[in-house]
């Protein structure tokens, strides 16, 4: 059965609080050791697919991107249409805020939340490790873009390990006016003939120690031999930066892109200001860590209900309410009166593309789990006893659009073998804009 759905995906930025390469391996790539850090630069992508859509097309908001099948969402894609035999074709808006060939991961970060939109825009139900399998195939700093967080980062850039979030502070994001090839960067470094690397484990130390200015103070970057000796700006944007209070500035990952970071924010937005008056530069944002692993949105909202079953009239409940996104899950809780004792009767939906989790409280208490094309069982409680009851899921079709959330079910209760009711539902969930 052909689908029409849309799901939202965020491609967060990411920075290194530490990078050295260790050596050149002989397969050509080279083995690193680095800490990785999500900040709160984030590209927005929009994927949707229909019975029409045919291919992989990718449409963005910028003019000097390409779309083809050099553009890693379009790699993404293709990787996943072919792996798990995807039948219909995939679209993929971008929306572009994260700045180009700035050392930034973007290219990286939007191939990730294609992976992760992929998911749950066809219920593939893969794991974060399952992705990462797969995001390897693409490029190295794909699978970190997966998790998002704070990581350490080894082998070609596969070998992930969670650290512990690092100690928030306020992180100064200034690009030049040009970009940097990674492979020039890299193809000039010359490790081997590099005497002083940089001191991971003193990084590591201070981030298992919860503290910033230790983190900042050992930050270095190896690849720093290569860039600020062809590009003297990146060193004049450090010294800026530290010239205004910040603990310590660093280039990321190859370059240009140049990182502060602060304890006190005003002295970021006084640095932000003299760093817009600079000719060679271009974006400046002042932003801070973003934890991918513990995101979550919190918006005021409306939630309809509208419910058939056989034999009774189709009911319609419009509550306000306030609906929390996390990593592809919807959670909403709204109140009502209950008729006849005039009690709170609380109500909690959690939805994903696999499953509805709802819960009700009052004299009678549900708690229901909905999985598309499975039977579940659940106990109903009630003031005369509790009543074994099977659900047996046939439609469930989710679909994200703009700020509208609408899940379609369709299923049976039954209760023993004998009693079945035939339900409908479908609920809609807007945010106030």
């Amino acid at each position: 059965m052909a689908i029409n759905k849309t799901v939202r995906e965020k491609a967060y930025a990411k920075i290194n609080l530490g990078l050295d390469v260790l050596k050149r391996r002989e397969d050509g790539y080279h083995e690193v050791k680095m800490v990785m850090q999500t900040i709160g630069i984030c590209d927005e992508l929009i994927i949707s697919t229909s019975a029409d859509t045919v291919g992989v097309n990718l449409i963005a908001d910028v003019d000097n991107l390409p779309l083809d099948g050099s553009n890693l969402i379009v790699k993404a894609a293709n990787l996943m249409i072919e792996r798990y035999n995807l039948k219909q074709g995939i679209e993929v808006k971008l929306i572009k805020n994260i700045p180009m060939a700035a050392g930034l991961a973007g290219g990286s970060s939007d191939a990730a939340a294609t992976l992760r939109g992929i998911n749950r825009l066809f219920g593939l139900g893969l794991t974060d490790e399952e992705l990462c399998k797969t995001a390897v195939k693409i490029g190295a700093d794909v699978p970190f873009c997966v998790l998002g967080g704070t990581y350490l980062s080894e082998g070609i850039g596969e070998k992930l390990t969670k650290l512990d979030d690092a100690p928030q502070c306020t992180v100064l994001v200034a690009k030049p006016k040009f970009g940097i090839s990674t492979g020039y960067v890299y193809a000039n470094l010359h490790v081997e003939k590099i005497e002083k690397h940089p001191d991971m484990d003193a990084v590591l130390e201070s981030l298992a120690n919860k503290d910033i200015k230790g983190v900042a103070s050992n930050m270095e970057n190896i690849l720093e031999n290569v860039s600020v000796r062809e590009y003297p700006i990146i060193g004049d944007i450090k010294e800026l930066m530290k010239k205004h209070g910040a603990l310590n500035a660093l280039m990321s990952g190859s370059g240009p892109t140049v990182f502060g970071l602060f304890d006190n924010k005003a002295n970021a937005e006084r640095a932000a200001v003299a760093l817009r008056e600079m000719e060679e530069v271009g974006d400046v944002v002042v932003t801070c860590f973003e934890d991918l692993s513990n995101e979550e949105v919190r918006k005021k909202a409306q939630i309809t209900v509208h419910s058939s079953m056989d034999g009774e009239e189709p009911t319609i409940e419009v509550h306000d309410c306030v609906a929390v996104e996390k990593r592809g899950k919807i959670s909403v809780t709204y109140h009502e009166k209950d008729p006849e004792t005039k009690t709170d009767i609380v109500n909690v939906l959690t939805i994903s593309d696999r499953r509805l989790d709802y819960s009700k409280s009052g004299i009678n208490n549900t708690d229901m789990i909905i999985t598309p094309d499975e039977a579940t069982t659940q106990v109903y409680h009630t003031p005369f006893g509790d009543i074994d009851i099977d659900i047996i899921c046939h439609e469930f079709v989710l679909n994200e659009i703009a700020d509208r959330i609408m899940l379609e079910l369709d299923y049976d209760v039954m209760q023993g073998e004998s009693s079945m009711n035939h339900c409908n539902m479908r609920i809609e969930i807007e945010y106030n804009i």
